[in-house]
């Protein structure tokens, strides 16, 4: 087994129910892995030292060659996409940046969150959202979906 899957088997099994895992990700060539991981009221420093503690435990336990691996434990940030279903109940009321199939965008926010898809209010560019759409999205139209940052 590589060391990708065994850190997500590890990571999977060690997170309490509130964690979950969005992703662990190596870049070509590299010995760094990161390991991303949210929850339902997102993270803090302590889950991800925590987790780190446990994963590195096991790494030292198992062989992986004769290179180190450095790896990290975050939360995936503002800056990434959402890439679990999980992830977008906690950005309700937020605004969306969502990249559909067939390369359209909409930009709305996060109105509710349903088992199969969102429902965006769509902004309206002399009223805002005062009088905005809502326009429900399926997963399966989804490629993309950013949190937008405001400054406001």
């Amino acid at each position: 087994m590589d060391i990708i899957t065994t850190l997500t088997n590890w990571t999977t099994a060690a997170l309490p129910e509130h964690l979950f895992l969005v992703g662990v990700e190596q870049k070509a060539g590299s010995k760094k892995i990161s390991v991303f991981i949210d929850g339902d009221k997102g993270v803090s420093i302590e889950d991800c030292r925590q987790l780190a503690k446990s994963l590195n435990a096991k790494l030292d336990e198992a062989d992986y060659g004769s290179e180190a691996y450095m790896f990290e434990v975050s939360s995936p940030g503002v800056d990434r996409p959402l890439v679990s279903t999980r992830q977008y109940h906690q950005h309700i009321g937020r605004e969306l940046l969502v990249k559909l199939t067939g390369q359209n965008e909409l930009l709305g926010k996060l109105e509710r969150v349903a088992e199969d898809g969102v429902v965006l209010l769509l902004k309206d560019k002399k009223k805002g959202y005062k009088e905005a759409t809502e326009k429900a999205v399926s997963f399966t139209e989804i490629v993309q979906a950013n949190v937008q940052i405001s400054f406001k």
